[in-house]
């Protein structure tokens, strides 16, 4: 049996989240003056503070995703000890790709990946939760963020850019979005783009690659990979059969 000596002093870090990506490793934990043992399965969760010691003896394989949060974060997270979330292990299991390759990713699809992170969080494993409803977005702040996602003036938008023209905070602006539009804003900008491709494909005999440009992905791989995902088939197959 593999064992891993896993430790880190106390310093002021603020907190950390480890999501279990493998099932079945045992730890014999000590955090502070605390002592117990636990199994850690498939998207087993932990949350602690770094201000006390923590040191570990692992058994067995294992792979965590972790992410930190500084010490002056406006989230505060409750620490546990033991606890599974399938829907955050889902999530960050998503994510992966994009921590593998970045670059294949637009920029507003990888702060998605920030706010819903951010967004589930809050609501399930926050200090403090609130209880308000998001917002919706006025007709004119639909229709001014709409207008910004599918220009081409805007390449590499992020959500903290089309937050700050209608002067909200990221996340709100994320969750409203969402509560309005039933999307959110790479979803929708990601279906009226697939849409424009399938007209281009239907009407047009464009090469795929100017098909992919002027419908505002970065390439032709680009295009293909974001249309499969959506319809299920690749552009050529569709066109063919369209």
């Amino acid at each position: 049996m593999t064992r891993t000596q896993i430790g880190t002093p106390a310093q002021e870090r603020g907190m950390i989240v480890g999501v279990s990506l493998l099932p079945g490793h045992r730890r014999q934990i000590r955090e502070g003056s605390r002592r117990y043992d636990r199994i850690f399965d498939r998207h087993s969760i932990y949350i602690r503070e770094f201000d006390v010691d923590y040191a570990a003896t692992a058994e067995g394989t294992f792979d965590f995703l972790l992410i930190e949060f500084p010490l002056h974060t406006s989230l505060r997270l409750r620490p546990t000890i033991d606890a599974t979330d399938a829907a955050l292990g889902q999530m960050v299991s998503r994510m992966l790709p994009w921590l593998a390759q970045p670059d294949q990713f637009d920029a507003l699809e990888a702060d998605e990946f920030g706010a819903r992170l951010m967004l589930h969080l809050g609501t399930n494993h926050a200090m403090t939760r609130s209880r308000r409803q998001p917002a919706r977005l006025s007709p004119a702040q639909v229709a001014r963020a709409k207008e910004m996602l599918m220009s081409v003036e805007f390449e590499g938008l992020r959500l903290d850019d089309v937050a700050q023209a209608l002067d909200l905070p990221r996340n709100s602006f994320f969750r409203s979005f969402r509560e309005t539009t039933g999307m959110s804003p790479y979803q929708w900008l990601l279906t009226e783009r697939v849409e424009q491709g399938r007209l281009l494909l239907r009407l047009t005999d464009l090469p795929l690659v100017d098909i992919a440009l002027s419908c505002g992905f970065s390439d032709q791989s680009h295009f293909t990979r974001m249309f499969k995902r959506a319809q299920g088939v690749s552009p050529g197959r569709w066109r063919k059969t369209a």
